[in-house]
């Protein structure tokens, strides 16, 4: 009887390793590589768009300035309090005489705290591609903690953006890696139940946050994108002139081209963009809960992220090599 026992008994533990084991091999990622790899890509391709477009925005900002200051519609002075031994920066300010408003010359970029958002979404969605690279437990885990540490900096970063309306940061605990025994001895499946717990434990701590950030993102860029557009529209309008006054093709083909890259912007603007970086994001980590949504929902909504991203990241390229002509 007692043999009978122990051999029903290391039985029984062997069951429940078996039934560990099983629970955690169903816990793949495999299906995830492509979405989650897609996902970084894109957002890299985001935050340089975004970078870009800031860059234009400033400048454009700076031209303003600029020509009221020659003209003598405004006049230049230190910065109140500084520029003297003692103070902590030296800048020069614009000075509007009917007004008084003052302006920092040159500008400060009107969208820093935007390119530091989507720069800390950049890196949390590295993270994520990382995690799936992760070999061991102990790297996973390293992965997780550093993906949740970029969610913090970004909900800290939204709460500074819209303080006026009261966002405090998310809470986001710290990753626990929970160690089962009963799995240690086969290393490659305990690493990947590891991982896809790591990836659903981050995506759904980030879902609300960039979910804010994408909706700060599209109403902020509604506004700044017709910064590029007037640039598109006066290049369309100098190339029609120029057709005007010579219908060669040469002429015919810069038209044509200027006109495809106005279409283009038009139809793939940067609220757009970040709108689908929301929904993308929304998809994975709703389809890692294994709710309704599915896996191939949420690929067909990073695709289409990316696809705008690599759109609007090349049109503003495209723009940034015409502004000269522009004066």
């Amino acid at each position: 009887m007692v043999v009978v026992g122990s051999g029903l008994k290391r039985l029984a533990r062997w069951a429940s390793g078996a039934a560990l084991l099983l629970a955690v091999a169903a816990c793949s990622t495999t299906d995830y590589g492509k979405p989650v790899n897609d996902f970084a890509a894109a957002t890299d391709n985001a935050e340089q768009a975004l970078a870009e477009l800031s860059d234009q925005v400033t400048e454009a900002y700076r031209g303003v300035l600029e020509g009221g200051i020659l003209s003598r519609r405004s006049f230049l002075q230190f910065s109140q309090d500084e520029c003297l031994v003692a103070s902590p920066r030296c800048r020069l300010a614009v000075v509007d005489p009917d007004s008084g408003a003052r302006e920092f010359y040159p500008p400060e970029p009107p969208l820093i705290q935007m390119t530091r958002l989507m720069t800390q979404i950049n890196r949390y969605a590295g993270n994520l591609k990382a995690l799936l690279e992760a070999d061991t437990a102990s790297q996973v885990e390293t992965q997780v903690n550093a993906a949740l540490g970029s969610v913090q900096n970004l909900a800290e970063t939204v709460a500074e953006a819209r303080a006026e309306a009261g966002v405090a940061p998310v809470d986001i605990p710290p990753f626990a890696t929970s160690v089962g025994a009963g799995v240690n001895w086969i290393v490659g499946q305990y690493v990947e139940g590891v991982k896809y717990k790591g990836l659903q434990r981050a995506t759904a701590a980030a879902k609300p946050v960039v979910r804010e950030a994408a909706d700060l993102f599209a109403t902020v860029s509604a506004f700044v994108s017709d910064v590029p557009r007037k640039d598109l529209a006066n290049d369309v309008s100098k190339s029609l002139d120029a057709f005007r006054d010579n219908g060669d093709a040469a002429n015919l083909a810069k038209l044509k081209l200027s006109a495809a890259k106005f279409d283009t912007l038009l139809t793939s603007t940067p609220p757009d963009l970040f709108k689908r970086l929301g929904d993308a994001h929304d998809a994975l980590a709703d389809a890692l809960q294994g709710g309704e949504v599915s896996i191939a929902t949420a690929i067909g909504k990073i695709e289409a992220f990316a696809a705008e991203a690599e759109t609007l990241a090349k049109i503003l390229k495209d723009i940034r090599a015409i502004v000269p002509d522009n004066g």
